[in-house]
């Protein structure tokens, strides 16, 4: 199936408004506000004019601990740093959920946080001294934020990396959630996915955990495992869907899993998407429409000088599937979706100056809007799943690290590094955020 590719000659067209601000290109975009964070920031949720910024560090030298970071963007013209929370000393936060729950145990807020070991060396991992895994607290008061768990991911992991939660209509609280390399770490005793009741969000009760590797029928695992390292197969996130009643998982070179957990400590196996055997693959995140018919899967995969633990297979960089999920056990590709700088332009190369893979998107109405790393927020036309159309993009200015960790193939230390994306209350405002530079709220305008 061919590429739905956004153009091919690695450039940007001149867009409405590029002579906001130095360095900023957009179409169809317009800067309403940004708040500079330094970084290194990781995801991004909003939640009753509050945004919640994650933290990202990597290796025992570049692990700022910034913890979660909660932004007043009532006016979103001047948004406001009011308070930090979920700071554990040689760990990052890079996401959260953040949500209302009632409960015969709590009312209110809560903001649940995975937290994640920068330094993932065996000695480090061994040690008792940090903690890791889930925490929760109360932010009913965004201003003072209350821890109310921690729930720790057990000694020798790395942590909780992704997750996610929601109340049941039989009213329970989830949280599904992955703590990749803990099936190999615990040789196989442990999967990385991992379902959390918090209905009492002060006593945290793991009910089930779960890995393709080992609980996946035979034929699927057989499958999955085919011309692949073991390693390459571990659970990066976990997401809800049906009213909590399914989970999908991405299971990285084993590609999207879907399961039912309807009783969340039997969780049971629907079915996944794949990739051919020498293909990359990186299952990374997805996303679903409203009515949870249409699914986009983001592939986070890296040119072969930028990656790890072994040089990648990928000869362009991880784009975007779309896949009917009208039956979650049989998922049917429609699509796929590449920006500019993601595959081989007219003249044949790839660009380095920067890392042009998507990371995280979201769906809205028959609109997308992806974070795609150096090629900043794309917005995309979905209304005809088999044939995706990009109508506008927002690019913040280039900045360098101030850690001095993030390095372009081709040595570029300025780089645009848009990490996550999400809407809030208004369908036309997006928020967004940068490794390097921070928060970005911007309006998308009629096309």
């Amino acid at each position: 199936m061919a590429l739905a590719v956004a153009g091919a000659a690695h450039a940007y067209p001149p867009g409405p408004n590029t002579a906001e601000r130095p360095g900023l290109r957009t179409k169809n975009t317009r800067l309403v506000g940004h708040l500079p964070l330094s970084g290194f920031n990781g995801d991004v949720w909003f939640h009753r004019d509050t945004v919640y910024v994650g933290g990202w560090g990597r290796t025992a030298d570049h692990c700022p601990v910034h913890g979660v970071r909660a932004v007043d963007v009532t006016d979103p013209t001047a948004p406001r740093l009011i308070s930090r929370f979920a700071r554990f000393e040689g760990t990052t936060s890079e996401d959260v959920w953040v949500g209302e729950v009632s409960t015969p145990s709590f009312e209110g807020d809560i903001a649940v946080v995975g937290i994640q070991m920068c330094d993932t060396s065996l000695s480090a991992m061994q040690s008792h001294e940090t903690f890791r895994g889930l925490v929760i607290y109360d932010v009913t008061n965004p201003l003072r934020p209350q821890l109310l768990s921690r729930l720790s991911s057990g000694d020798g992991t790395h942590g909780v990396h992704e997750l996610s939660a929601v109340q049941r209509e039989d009213g329970r609280v989830l949280v599904v959630m992955s703590t990749p390399r803990t099936y190999e770490i615990t040789n196989g005793r442990v999967g990385d996915v991992r379902i959390i009741d918090i209905t009492n969000p002060e006593r945290p009760d793991e009910l089930a955990d779960w890995d393709v590797r080992r609980d996946a029928p035979a034929a699927v695992r057989e499958s999955a495992q085919r011309g692949r390292p073991f390693d390459e197969l571990l659970a990066h996130s976990a997401w809800t869907f049906d009213g909590g009643r399914k989970l999908f998982a991405s299971h990285w070179d084993a590609g999207m899993v879907f399961l039912d957990i309807s009783r969340p400590r039997q969780p049971r196996y629907l079915s996944r998407t794949s990739y051919r055997v020498g293909d990359e693959g990186n299952a990374h995140s997805g996303w679903f429409s409203a009515d949870e018919t249409l699914f986009v899967q983001n592939d986070e995969a890296f040119l072969p000088s930028r990656t790890f633990p072994r040089p990648s297979r990928q000869k362009e960089w991880g784009y975007q599937r779309f896949f009917d999920l009208t039956e979650p056990r049989r998922p049917r590709r429609l699509s796929t979706f590449t920006t500019e700088n993601t595959v081989a332009g007219v003249d044949g190369r790839i660009p380095r100056d920067g890392f042009y893979a998507v990371h995280n998107a979201v769906l809205l109405r028959n609109i997308e809007y992806a974070s795609w790393y150096s090629d900043g927020v794309r917005i995309v036309d979905i209304s005809t799943p088999k044939d995706p159309r990009e109508i506008g993009y927002f690019i913040p200015p280039a900045q360098a690290d101030r850690e001095g960790f993030i390095v372009a193939p081709d040595g570029n230390r300025f780089l645009t590094m848009m990490w996550g994306v999400t809407v809030g209350d208004d369908p036309d405002l997006v928020y967004a955020t940068d490794m390097n530079s921070g928060l970005w709220i911007f309006r998308v305008l009629t096309p």
